[in-house]
């Protein structure tokens, strides 16, 4: 059996190759014809059991007659996911591989929802804060790993403000988010003051669900949805673990993440009366 290991990106390109075969009706054995694959070939690509190479893509698209604009942006995501990122150049006691898996992710999605009610988003975090959760822990980091680990979150946070790739952030937090002292009350202040100057981005919403809201949907569940420019993809809900993390990619499974986040767009408040609790907490109410 072969041992490698696809990343997400690779499996939702195995994705819309098999998808573009379904919707034409073409059996495995006719387009390997056409195309001078062998049946475990094709296998292995619509399975994401091997590398796929962007020249397969294209190949697989022009036999299936998809449309140019589509058929380029799988054969771009292709080309992107046998990239190594920045993320890969990181030592292991960093960046683990789950979490590598996760930032390949990230990296090509262009909106990010995620629901908190522990500690603020790592998208949102400043350094002191992320630094203090690093540093608590367990198995502790040496200092150095713990900068490191830091300084990689804040890597991930350059896609918030520059402008070639841009990711967009809903972000809902529960109000508990916000009132939990990480690093001491200092370190929490100068966060709570960069959660209000990140709100002002055009690429951030963030809203707060009070604590007086009681019950609401998801509570006890925290999770992000990562969607991507090329609408073909399908969303992915990743799901934070202690040792790692899980993907729920299957319309089925997705769509109570969907529901419970829309929901929450219900009941929490508005950015505005979000930043002015922010802002109430950050002066000590």
């Amino acid at each position: 059996m072969s041992s490698y290991k696809p990343n997400v990106r690779e499996r939702l390109v195995a994705r819309s190759l098999a998808a573009w075969r379904w919707e034409t009706g073409r059996s495995g054995a006719d387009v390997c014809k056409v195309a001078g694959f062998s049946q475990a070939k094709l296998s292995k690509i619509e399975n994401a059991h091997h590398p796929i190479k962007p020249a397969d893509v294209m190949a697989l698209g022009l036999i299936y007659q998809v449309p140019d604009k589509e058929r380029t942006l799988v054969y771009e995501a292709a080309e992107r996911a046998l990239v190594p990122g920045w993320w890969e150049e990181l030592p292991s006691d960093v960046v683990a591989d789950a979490v590598r898996d996760y930032l390949a992710l990230e990296s090509g999605a262009a909106l990010a929802r995620v629901f908190r009610t522990d500690l603020v988003p790592g998208l949102l975090q400043t350094r002191p804060y992320a630094l203090a959760l690093a540093k608590a822990f367990v198995p502790r980091p040496t200092e150095q790993v713990a900068l490191s680990q830091v300084e990689a979150r804040i890597k991930r946070q350059e896609r918030l403000r520059d402008g070639g790739k841009p990711l967009t952030v809903h972000a809902i937090l529960g109000e508990a988010v916000l009132r939990h002292p990480v690093g001491g009350s200092e370190v929490m202040k100068e966060q709570l003051r960069h959660l209000l100057k990140m709100g002002e981005s055009d690429r951030v919403v963030l809203r707060v669900v009070p604590a007086s809201t009681g019950a609401h949907p998801a509570l006890g569940y925290q999770f992000t949805i990562l969607s991507f420019a090329e609408e073909h993809f399908d969303d992915v809900v990743y799901l934070e673990q202690l040792a790692g993390g899980r993907y729920v990619e299957s319309p089925k499974g997705r769509e109570p993440y969907t529901l419970n986040f829309a929901a929450l767009e219900e009941v929490a408040l508005s950015p505005d009366d979000s930043a002015e609790l922010i802002a109430e907490v950050a002066d000590g109410g």
